[in-house]
């Protein structure tokens, strides 16, 4: 595998991803290209497509070349304009010019494909590697911090900016108000030693039950020891993955939950202070299950795709906020939330209730989706005013939303809804939500970006692409930062590509996740050149993978 990865980058096939050639060059120098110069089409990501037609690319007449790095030394050497990449085929040694912008190629055995890259592609976006979730054991302490260093070292030569983790409230304060950060501690400075930043999220959320889920480190005691703060399902069942927003407000031990997240983030910007906005460039500050502002409605111990999932409104506090705002109507028959025979069971689907079928759009179905996403809108504001009053800029901050794409596109939004996102009835639930995380100063996070509509599920109306355009929408027109992640492991180019498409968009990507996979010579190759990439062409000095393996032995 030797070789410098920058000379076989991936077909990233961005939009505006490609450019007219470059100037002539002199005949001597025809053999010296930059390979930083170009982005290549890798074997899963589609080089020689019908697409590419005779039209689109003409065959240098009588002459076959060695190598197709003679065939991309001949485009380079041809006027502006009439060559801005190459097909070569090592079975017949010819070489295609394309002259027009095709993007997306299928791969043909025997045949590689190679576009020049833009020269004004110089927009930066930051990439980051969320670390394994028990990175830190339940026992508090690193959990194989040579492993750990060992794949670093490897992402350093991909040319990451640093790691996302989660600083997990279960670990850190086991008694009130008694905090221990040291094996965060030893873990930012391994950022440090690799002239890194880090993006600590500060998880007030259970880690097990969800889907990647690898640990279990539940809340602490003392928070798990209360009753009545949880969300409860129509079923009566309590979900402790995190505390009921409708109990924000409520005390427990003599703090309320609003007050555990404020102290808790000072005890953290206290042992950290001097590292704020150098060595840790973001908190991520959780409001919900995994960390994002969200109902657990999908709780996977009775969830199952492509279920629409329940409304959690029925702990005592929830409806007592309920029967509140039905007063305050003037409608107490509105007093109580929408019944598993209106509106479903987690695992129904929009077209099987009365609710998502048509009472989503009466005045008293309106009534309770208003409530119940301003009552999460509510919590979002609580939760982050406290962010920004602790940490007073001297890092930045940010918020994290669900990509939830399922049922998109049918009129109901029925995923979003019961998930708390008001995405219907004319209403723009992302649009509300960015203004909650504006206010305080927050940037928004988002995730599914790897994945494609046309890969989606059509019975289940899923359209991810047109929820992360809304979303990006969303944010553009409160003038505020967008950050994205992909939702499931993938090392195929595929998902680059399609995460490269929102590029220009996007202030910072954080791949999910760090694996011994992720670190194989392949996937690495991969992933740093996708880094590449978005970094822009030829922020990186290119070094193999063997040398790589050679200097960490």
């Amino acid at each position: 595998m030797a070789g410098s990865a920058l000379t076989r980058l991936l077909a990233l096939g961005a939009a505006g991803a490609w450019a007219a050639a470059v100037a002539p060059a002199a005949p001597a120098e025809a053999a010296h290209v930059d390979p930083a110069r170009w982005r290549g089409f890798g074997e899963d990501s589609g080089c020689g497509r019908e697409v590419i037609s005779a039209k689109a690319r003409s065959q240098r007449q009588g002459q076959q070349v060695a190598s197709l790095s003679d065939c991309r030394s001949l485009c380079e050497g041809l006027p502006t304009g009439m060559c801005t990449g190459v097909e070569y085929s090592h079975v017949t040694s010819s070489c295609f010019f394309l002259r027009e912008k095709v993007q997306f190629m299928r791969h043909a055995p025997g045949k590689t494909c190679w576009s020049l890259a833009p020269e004004d592609d110089t927009h930066h976006t930051e990439v980051f590697v969320m670390l394994p979730l028990d990175t830190v054991s339940d026992s508090g302490e690193l959990k194989d911090p040579h492993e750990l260093a060992q794949m670093l070292d490897k992402l350093k030569w991909a040319g990451l900016d640093g790691f996302m983790v989660d600083v997990w409230w279960g670990l850190t304060e086991k008694s009130p108000k008694v905090y221990n950060f040291s094996a965060y501690r030893d873990l930012f400075e391994m950022a440090r030693e690799r002239q890194w930043q880090v993006q600590a999220v500060a998880s007030f959320h259970q880690c097990g039950g969800n889907v990647g889920d690898s640990c279990n480190i539940l809340l602490p005691d003392f928070v798990l020891k209360a009753d009545d703060i949880w969300y409860r399902d129509s079923y009566g069942n309590d979900d402790r993955e995190y505390i009921s927003l409708f109990a924000d407000e409520v005390p427990v031990g003599g703090r309320t939950p609003v007050q555990m997240y404020q102290d808790w983030m000072a005890a953290f910007a206290s042992e950290f202070s001097h590292d704020l906005g150098g060595l840790i460039s973001e908190v991520m500050v959780g409001m919900g299950p995994c960390g994002e502002l969200r109902y657990p409605s999908y709780r996977l111990d009775h969830w199952s795709w492509c279920g629409h999932g329940e409304f959690q409104s029925w702990d005592h506090n929830a409806l007592a906020s309920l029967h509140g705002a039905a007063q305050s109507a003037g409608h107490l028959d509105w007093a109580f939330p929408p019944t598993v025979a209106e509106a479903g069971h987690y695992k129904s689907r929009p077209n099987e209730t009365e609710f998502f079928g048509s009472g989503f759009k009466t005045d008293q179905g309106k009534f309770f989706l208003d409530w119940y996403s301003n009552a999460l809108q509510a919590h979002g504001h609580r939760v982050l005013s406290r962010a920004r009053e602790v940490f007073q800029g001297k890092t930045g901050i940010s918020g994290k939303v669900a990509g939830i794409h399922w049922w998109y596109d049918s009129p109901s939004h029925a995923a979003e809804a019961t998930a708390g996102y008001y995405n219907t009835n004319g209403r723009n639930g992302y649009h509300e939500i960015a203004g909650v995380f504006k206010e305080h100063g927050a940037s928004l996070d988002f995730t599914c970006l790897e994945m494609r509509t046309a890969d989606a599920s059509i019975a289940c109306l899923s359209n991810p692409e047109g929820l992360i355009t809304q979303v990006i929408e969303a944010t553009q027109s409160h003038g505020m930062h967008f950050g994205g992640e992909n939702a499931l492991q993938r090392y195929d180019t595929a998902a680059y590509e399609q995460m490269i498409s929102y590029k220009e968009h996007l202030k910072g990507l954080t791949y999910l996740r760090l694996t011994p996979e992720l670190v194989e010579p392949d996937n690495l190759e991969r992933f740093k050149d996708f880094t590449t990439v978005m970094h822009g062409v030829g922020h990186q000095e290119a070094q193999s993978v063997d040398d790589i393996n050679e200097m960490i032995g």
